[in-house]
């Protein structure tokens, strides 16, 4: 493997969990993209700690569209 593909596989592995920690945000109701850059900041540790927050997606009531 050449060196660029040292760095490719680097940085592929350093973005995989502030993405992933991203869509775990989304899913759970809250700030991806804030999520987003603390899990660059603090890879790992960010999941861990967005996963023992509470779900807030249940307290977002869909708006009733037959309202007038």
């Amino acid at each position: 493997m050449t060196a660029a593909g040292f760095i490719a596989f680097g940085l592929l592995m350093f973005m995989s969990l502030p993405v992933m920690t991203y869509y775990y945000a989304k899913h759970l109701g809250r700030n991806a993209k804030a999520w987003f850059w603390i899990g660059v900041l603090l890879p790992g540790i960010a999941t861990l700690i967005l996963s023992f927050l509470p779900d807030l997606s249940e307290d977002i009531k869909p708006k009733d569209e037959n309202k007038i």
